[in-house]
């Protein structure tokens, strides 16, 4: 599909008109698509996918527990180390909240995703917040519509599993930080076990088709470092716990898939199993993924 001024002109301000939205600029809704034309058929594949996921159901996410809460809030706003003066960008912000965690202690967050509709759940959930001085972008994160050294910090929290190409994450990521900038990235990982890096994936995936990879933080490290970030602090944690009757509603329609993610759970040992928490009441499991936090700095050149 080429992509035309004429064709993003007529979306976008269709899109503002019926939601009354005025923060998406079209240029750099344009600027962004046509960049991200190069990338590739899977590329925009995986962010079809991601966009249906997450598109239809901005609601679901804005209540989610395991985005909401946990401890990861407090640590992506400890890493960025705000000042008051800064200028932010939270990439693949979702419905808001690392954002809104990091926005009363800044000047200024500009807040990016993929997906129109979670964004319009963002801005009415910042509204409702009382915070003004979050503005909101579409972008992918492998293709940021942004000058280079345009920001102080940057923040990606719980999203680049999601993430076709984090190299070009982290590359973009670099580009688009000043010097001495900071950037903060929190993400589901994997333990530093093959087996259980090939089941975590395998049981994401079957759940959720907009799941890429997660990776070890062994692996983070080594992809961080040849970006260029020096880092600075680092911390493993987990995420809130997750119960699997609601994590597998919405996403899995099929029961005899459920059954196999179920399955999948099973057939861990007891080792395995708490490694993610996992416990049992009644008929319902609980678990939570293995999170990792990471401070890194853009170095002066």
């Amino acid at each position: 599909m080429i992509i035309t001024r004429s064709t993003v002109d007529s979306l976008v301000i269709a899109a503002e008109k019926k939601n009354g939205m005025t923060t998406f600029g079209i240029s750099d809704i344009l600027e962004n698509l046509v960049r991200r034309q190069s990338v590739g058929d899977r590329m925009n594949h995986i962010h079809s996918e991601v966009q249906t996921q997450f598109g239809n159901s901005p609601d679901y996410y804005a209540a989610s527990q395991v985005h909401g809460e946990g401890d990861t809030l407090a640590v992506i706003v400890e890493f960025a180390q705000p000042s008051g003066t800064e200028r932010v960008l939270d990439i693949a912000t979702g419905t808001g909240f690392a954002a809104f965690a990091v926005a009363p202690n800044v000047a200024h967050v500009t807040a990016t995703d993929l997906t129109y509709g979670m964004l319009a759940k963002a801005r009415e959930l910042a509204s409702e917040r009382g915070l003004s001085n979050i503005e909101f972008h579409v972008a992918a994160a492998e293709s940021l519509p942004f000058a280079a050294a345009s920001f102080d910090i940057v923040t990606c929290r719980i999203a680049p599993h999601h993430f076709q190409d984090v190299t070009a994450f982290l590359s973009e990521s670099y580009r688009v930080l000043r010097p001495s900038g900071l950037f903060c990235v929190i993400d589901t990982v994997c333990p530093e076990s093959e087996r259980l890096i090939q089941w975590q994936n395998r049981v994401e995936k079957l759940r959720d088709a907009s799941h890429v990879w997660a990776y070890p933080p062994s692996q983070w490290r080594k992809m961080i470092g040849e970006t260029g970030f020096k880092i600075e602090r680092e911390s493993q944690s987990k995420n809130a716990e997750i119960q699997f009757s609601w994590w597998t509603q919405r996403e899995t329609k099929s029961p005899e898939l459920v059954k196999q993610i179920r399955s999948a759970f099973e057939g861990l040992s007891a080792q395995e199993g708490a490694i993610y928490d996992i416990r049992r009441d009644g008929d319902e499991l609980y678990f939570a993924w293995p999170m990792y936090s990471v401070q890194a700095r853009k170095p002066v050149e």
